[in-house]
């Protein structure tokens, strides 16, 4: 108040200590060489961004909320159902409101972030209190970074991120603060751009909260965390709308990708680790970029800048912690523009070193890094994938080049040459006839340029379970998951529940726990029965009745089998898989078609047994092993001893067998039960021994129910 006593500033809360920046004040001109140098460098970059521009799949999937949220329909996935498919708020709406002008996404977008990356490079060089060499070596690793100009466009939100980033920096690292009404706008500021941050990407926080923490921590009043909490109260705005809107705080993506069933956390520990590893041996000046912008704020005696090197740290142990991504580079984008900054904005002043060529060192070096790394951003567009080099590349389960896939028919160059539709890829011309078949049910694994070319009135299945409500609340049951790919199958009845709306699920469990949560996804808004379902459904009220239906659990498994011969073949035989070996038994030597058989298994840690009427035992299995699925499965054969090679018997066409199966992914305790998901995945095989596996409805040929060992 106007009333109140001005106080003076701590010593805590001066301007910028020397050590933090070259005598240069912010704004003032670089030299005349530093200054056409910077220009440049600056068109330089924006050459590269425009050259490599280019939209991922991964986009669409907000561009089709996008999309109806524009046309009506709410911010949703699938017309009708409320989920949260995004997890950058900020860049949705910026999206929607950007294609309300336009009329169109994909070079509305790419304009946008080009525009937003350049604005960002720019604040960064010509803002900031850097030297002309620090901003010129901060534009030499930022042009040469292939995660960074991968990641310049590409239709998701680290462009916005990148800009947010450099406005919070300008905020904390601004020397004319000062306290009293000054220092709590400024304390307003930082943290309302910190809550802009979270918005539009909530784990971006790691990186700008250890900075923000240390700024209330410097003026220490109860004034400064009321302040504080105001700017970050758009963040909580936020989350109390998706709990409202949604029926959660956290996207429906968060809770698909976190929901990681029975993989180990040390697994997935160990792909974010090669994610580290892909981008050093591919993409070298990113992570060192990073190293060393970790490090100058101890060379430059920049202390302040420590929060702003631990957030760089944090960021990167939590990159680790779920497992990277399958995009090489993408989640390095955001540390490496702000250890850029932290670096560019810091002079190298440690006893007994000569800054300038300090400096000067770690431009060339950082030239001769970027210029001679595998695969550059000077390479051609649209070139050769980083991911076929195997001498470079570390693929861990699933890590991709996904510009350099997707460059030639979704780049903006190659789309600026031909004519007809922007995006020239297989899975769009798939949602474009989906569009003209008409409204249906569509099961699909990659959803992005499908969901958005179908339309509102196809309503897509996401097997990855980041659109799908019910699925994403179901564990991982693909045992080759992917990172961020977790397979998941639809339940028996689901498709049909989605077609006419009537609960139609077999599992009494499941069918009582979706009724709960399509109240929470359909109903209306304001109807206190939802919000009651929204309290239990986010504390974990019906949690039980989807571990019932997706896990058993006991000292063993006892797999009931209903086998239907649906061939011609006389030879029936049901067995066990696992371990590189397998328990067989002859069933039957004389099956017709339509006979029936019931069998049962008794599978424990340390062998299998046969339950039901049989012939003989052919080969026996040993200790079982979760490293790999257990395989349950029938074999029809028209002659005796399936396993011939065909190459060697006199008539190769009958030692070929029909063999169906189903794989349960299972793990077991090392003093507890013994843990199987379910329901398996169905396969058959028509041609083996050779032949090919491909995913089945098994059910009219083997029914198999699986039940803890009694």
């Amino acid at each position: 108040m106007s009333g109140d006593p001005v106080r003076r500033a701590p010593a805590s809360i001066a301007p910028i200590d020397a050590g933090d920046a070259e005598p240069r004040q912010p704004g003032e001109a670089h030299r005349a060489p530093a200054r056409a140098a910077i220009a440049l460098l600056l068109l330089f970059t924006f050459t590269l961004i425009v050259r490599n521009a280019w939209l991922s799949d991964d986009a669409y999937i907000t561009f089709r909320t996008v999309d109806n949220f524009v046309r009506g329909y709410g911010l949703t996935w699938n017309v009708g159902e409320r989920v949260q498919v995004y997890t950058h708020p900020l860049w949705m709406f910026l999206m929607a409101g950007a294609s309300a002008v336009t009329g169109e996404l994909f070079y509305t977008s790419l304009a946008v972030s080009i525009a937003l990356s350049m604005a960002a490079v720019a604040l960064l060089v010509l803002r900031m209190p850097a030297t002309s060499m620090g901003a010129i070596t901060a534009l030499v690793i930022l042009s040469l970074s292939n995660a960074f100009v991968d990641y310049a466009t590409s239709g998701l939100e680290n462009p916005l991120t990148h800009l947010l980033l450099a406005a919070f920096l300008l905020a904390y690292l601004d020397p004319a603060r000062s306290a009293g009404d000054r220092s709590t706008r400024w304390l307003l500021r930082l943290s309302l751009l910190a809550a802009l941050v979270m918005l539009n990407r909530l784990d971006a926080g790691l990186l700008v909260l250890p900075a923000l923490g240390y700024a209330l921590w410097e003026t220490r009043s109860w004034r400064s965390f009321v302040v504080g909490a105001v700017g970050l109260a758009p963040i909580a705005v936020w989350m109390v709308f998706s709990l409202f809107y949604y029926g959660s705080p956290v996207p429906n993506t968060a809770l698909a990708k976190l929901n990681a069933g029975l993989i180990p956390a040390a697994e997935i520990r160990r792909e974010g680790l090669f994610y580290l590893l892909n981008s050093w041996r591919v993409d070298p000046i990113t992570l060192g970029a990073i190293g060393v912008g970790v490090v100058m704020p101890l060379a430059g005696r920049a202390w302040r800048k420590l929060p702003l090197a631990a957030g760089c740290l944090l960021y990167l142990a939590y990159i680790v912690r779920v497992g990277g991504d399958f995009m090489s580079g993408r989640f390095l984008t955001a540390p490496l523009f702000l250890a850029v900054a932290v670096g560019a904005t810091t002079a190298w002043r440690w006893p007994g070193t000569r800054p300038r060529l300090a400096q000067g060192l770690l431009l060339f070096a950082c030239l001769g890094v970027g210029l001679t790394a595998p695969y550059t951003p000077l390479r051609a567009p649209g070139g050769t994938s980083a991911d076929d080099d195997a001498a470079v590349w570390v693929r861990g389960r699933s890590i991709t080049d996904e510009r350099a896939n997707y460059y030639p028919v979704t780049g903006l160059l190659p789309a600026l040459a031909r004519d007809g539709e922007p995006i020239a890829h297989d899975w769009a011309e798939e949602g474009r006839r989906a569009r003209g078949a008409g409204p249906q049910i569509s099961v699909r694994g990659s959803v992005g340029f499908y969901g958005y070319e179908a339309g509102p009135e196809v309503h897509v299945v996401d097997l990855l379970g980041l659109g799908d409500p019910l699925l994403a609340r179901l564990p991982v049951t693909d045992p080759n998951w992917q990172v961020g790919h977790f397979g998941r199958r639809p339940p028996e009845g689901y498709l049909e529940t989605l077609e006419d709306g009537e609960n139609r699920l077999r599992d009494a469990g499941l069918a009582a726990y979706y009724e709960v949560l399509a109240t929470v996804t359909r109903g209306g808004l304001w109807d206190p029965a939802r919000w009651r379902e929204v309290w239990r459904l986010n504390t974990g009220a019906y949690d039980h009745l989807i571990d019932s239906y997706a896990f058993v659990r006991g000292p063993g498994l006892h797999a009931e089998l209903e086998i239907t011969n649906s061939t011609a073949a006389p030879y029936v035989y049901a067995y066990v898989w696992n371990n590189g070996a397998g328990e067989m038994w002859l069933l039957d030597d004389a099956s017709v078609p339509g006979q029936v058989y019931h069998v049962g298994w008794r599978i424990a840690p340390t062998g299998v047994t046969l339950e039901g009427d049989h012939l003989e035992r052919l080969s026996a299995i040993g200790v079982l092993s979760d490293g790999e699925p257990l395989n349950v499965g029938v074999i029809f054969a028209k002659t005796p001893s399936p396993g011939t090679d065909p190459a060697t018997c006199p008539d190769p066409e009958a030692c070929r067998y029909q063999m169906y199966e189903v794989r349960y992914w299972f793990r077991l305790g090392e003093r507890g039960p013994m843990t199987a998901l379910r329901p398996g995945l169905a396969w058959y095989n028509g041609e083996a021994p050779e032949g090919y596996w491909r995913e089945v409805d098994a059910g009219p040929v083997m029914r198999v129910h699986v039940s803890p060992l009694r």
